[in-house]
């Protein structure tokens, strides 16, 4: 996926103003995966017999799936870039992330889903603390 990423940037017509694109298609492709992965896996939660257990869970994974699309959707546009709104959406991604890779590992033992979506939380995790090192 990211090189689809990575081929959209080459074709922005002002330049990224800096940013590193590698680090910039990492997380773009990311946080897309990592929203995804998160929906899955809230909805394998609640498809378990034990389901009232995973309510944190699957609320987690919810809200991570959501600030992660947001994410990659604000870091694929440049036009009028603002570093600190830049700034601030990985950070939370970034909080949204730890939360929820934490919550699927207490879960991981019993639940395949969770590690999967805890290992796709953690890439997220460290493609946004990536990007958020290059910026100025």
């Amino acid at each position: 996926m990211s090189h689809h990423v990575e081929a959209m940037l080459d074709t922005y017509p002002k330049g990224l103003g800096g940013i590193d694109k590698k680090a910039l298609a990492t997380c773009i492709a990311a946080c897309f995966e990592c929203a995804q992965t998160c929906t899955a896996c809230a909805d394998a939660c609640l498809s378990e017999d034990m389901v009232a257990e995973l309510t944190k869970c699957i609320r987690t994974n919810l809200d991570c799936a959501d600030v992660c699309e947001v994410t990659g959707r604000l870091l694929s546009r440049h036009t009028g870039y603002d570093a600190n709104i830049t700034r601030a959406i990985l950070e939370a991604c970034q909080t949204a992330c730890k939360a929820c890779a934490d919550e699927c590992e207490r879960h991981s033992q019993m639940h395949e889903h969770c590690r999967v979506c805890a290992e796709a939380c953690r890439r997220c995790e460290r493609a946004c603390a990536d990007l958020l090192a290059t910026l100025d």
